[in-house]
């Protein structure tokens, strides 16, 4: 099999030739398009990783500002012919210009309400979510329409999927209620985009914020639309295992992203890879992360040897 066969046959869970794996990290915001493009090609030469995933280190642009409720009627994001959307879009061109057909490529993508988040504080989107939540539906279903759109360019651009960071379901955000009346209907209404189109896949990444220590209600999300399924094991105490009970799909992840992919030694890499795949099997997994690799001095060597690791795996 070859990279993007392989990765198949796991989204299909069937077991392939070797467990693949990926691995990320950010990169500087201030990057050129070429610096940003070779940054992730860098990490996919030297690591020999079975996808490639572009990191959304440029901001989305969104226009307005939230000083009453009556504000979150006129907020805006800025469409596929805005210089930042030009610019992510040249990345991918740039990544699928030397990586042909060899490899699947995903476009990050954040939810509407993580864009409305860090355009406006996250204070602000909760105070209002609760107070005005009918302006704040309003107001994210704007944004989530401009947000299809980016996901259709993204696709058209040359991604064959998209990588899709759900959150907002974190533990004391919103109850249950709120958030499928909320959060829920825009994140389906973007992966729709991926889920429709014939060859293109969703990776659903279930996300949880700093300040509510990273829990979120995972099997909230046993409904979205994705190919593969990853959060965070360690946060949430939710097993790959469990995982795949629930969702019924094929999941990534497995190691922690601030442990030993971290902090080697190269020896534990191996071990924890090894245990995970021991624990889960070999059919519908892909070694990956809790989330985003966090912390200094990333090494590339230790993010092969997990690559390597799951590569070289077979149940003795």
């Amino acid at each position: 099999m070859n990279k993007v066969e392989r990765v198949k046959a796991v989204m299909n869970n069937e077991i392939p030739d070797k467990i693949p794996a990926g691995f990320w990290f950010h990169y500087k915001s201030d990057y050129t398009v070429e610096e940003m493009a070779e940054a992730h090609l860098k990490l996919y030469r030297e690591t020999d990783m079975d996808i490639i995933k572009i990191m959304q280190d440029y901001m989305y642009p969104i226009e307005g500002e939230i000083h009453c409720a009556e504000d979150w009627y006129n907020i805006k994001i800025k469409g596929t012919d805005s210089e930042e959307f030009q610019k992510l879009s040249a990345v991918i061109k740039k990544i699928r210009e030397e990586v042909k057909d060899e490899v699947l490529i995903f476009q990050t993508m954040f939810g509407p309400f993580k864009a409305a988040s860090i355009a406006f504080g996250d204070d602000v989107l909760m105070k209002y979510s609760k107070e005005a939540p009918e302006a704040v539906a309003y107001g994210i279903g704007v944004l989530a329409e401009g947000l299809e759109k980016w996901a259709k360019g993204y696709l058209e651009a040359g991604a064959d999927g998209i990588y899709y960071s759900a959150q907002f379901g974190e533990e004391g955000r919103f109850t249950k209620e709120q958030w499928e009346t909320l959060v829920k209907p825009f994140d389906v209404q973007i992966l729709h985009v991926a889920e429709k189109e014939e060859g293109k896949y969703n990776i659903l990444h279930i996300c949880g914020e700093p300040e509510y220590k990273f829990k979120t209600h995972v099997d909230w999300f046993t409904d979205y639309p994705g190919d593969l399924v990853n959060w965070s094991v360690k946060d949430n105490a939710y097993s790959l295992e469990q995982g795949r009970d629930s969702f019924k799909r094929a999941v990534l992840g497995g190691l922690n992203n601030k442990g030993n992919i971290l902090n080697g030694p190269k020896e534990e890499i191996e071990k924890e890879v090894e245990a995970v795949l021991r624990r889960f099997g070999e059919k519908g997994i892909m070694i990956g992360a809790d989330c985003t690799i966090q912390g200094e001095n990333i090494s590339l060597d230790y993010i092969k040897t997990a690559v390597y690791a799951a590569h070289k795996y077979k149940r003795q």
